[in-house]
């Protein structure tokens, strides 16, 4: 009895002898050390190449060694009478963990934040726009963000669903008549062929006492609406809100902010 034991742990310790050696031939000695490891320096993520990268519901980028050469070809297309436009890219499915209201617009930030040293805030725009991103997105990286030198005046502001147009300090008076009033007839444009309205909302720094403001921002929603008009836009398809100085963009304890807070948004639903 004692042998027939001994017989059958000596078959057991065989058979997990020769699992064990499987097990090591396959997963050590298969291969050489060099085909089993790739290191390579400076190496971009798998996925697409390019000089910025981000991960599916990520707003972090990942710079690569392209983007030295892509930092250069955008510095050279700069001129004071133009804006970068920086859009980020971004899929509905995507979760935003963000303070944006989506990935996008985080993207396009967190890029605008490696040019700040090198082009004016004021010569920037972020945007963001929906894309259905493919199914290997979520597992390789891709590049989020497209950018785009314009020749705009800075008083137009385009963001996603929106268009922001500023005014001088206690002044209903359009900046840059020509350019704007230009603007407004593509958005005019715009509108041929569909039902599609327009919604006006005039803003103001918080200089001055509410009641004041409340109507100084409805007189700028107005001047934009008698300028749409006259390009061609029906009345009735004009709505005109004022929020005053409720709703600022920007802080209002330096100029910079305030003129940013000096506006009317053009939105088209």
């Amino acid at each position: 009895m004692k042998k027939l034991l001994a017989l059958l742990l000596f078959i057991l310790f065989l058979i997990l002898a020769w699992f064990s050696w499987q097990w090591y031939k396959n997963n050590i000695l298969c291969c050489d050390e060099a085909d089993r490891v790739e290191v390579k320096e400076n190496v971009t993520p798998e996925g697409e190449t390019g000089p910025l990268l981000f991960n599916w519901n990520s707003d972090k980028v990942t710079v690569t060694d392209l983007w030295k050469d892509k930092k250069n070809e955008l510095l050279s297309g700069f001129a004071d009478d133009k804006i970068l436009q920086i859009k980020g890219i971004y899929d509905k499915d995507e979760i935003n963990n963000t303070s944006f209201d989506n990935l996008g617009a985080a993207r396009a930030n967190a890029v605008m934040n490696l040019l700040k040293d090198s082009i004016s805030s004021k010569n920037i725009e972020i945007n963001s726009e929906h894309v259905e991103l493919n199914e290997g997105a979520k597992s390789n990286s891709f590049e989020g963000v497209n950018f785009d030198w314009v020749t705009r005046p800075k008083q137009i502001v385009e963001i996603e669903d929106k268009t922001l147009i500023y005014f001088p300090y206690n002044s209903t008076d359009k900046v840059e008549s020509e350019n704007i009033s230009t603007y407004l007839s593509k958005v005019a444009g715009a509108l041929e062929g569909n039902d599609k309205t327009i919604t006006l909302t005039g803003h103001t720094d918080n200089i001055g006492n509410p009641p004041f403001n409340k109507k100084l921002a409805m007189l700028r929603a107005l001047a934009m609406k008698k300028l749409l008009v006259n390009s061609g836009v029906d009345a009735s398809r004009i709505k005109v809100v004022s929020d005053g100085q409720t709703k600022p963009i920007a802080t209002n304890d330096t100029e910079e902010g305030r003129e940013k807070n000096r506006r009317v948004e053009l939105e088209i639903k």
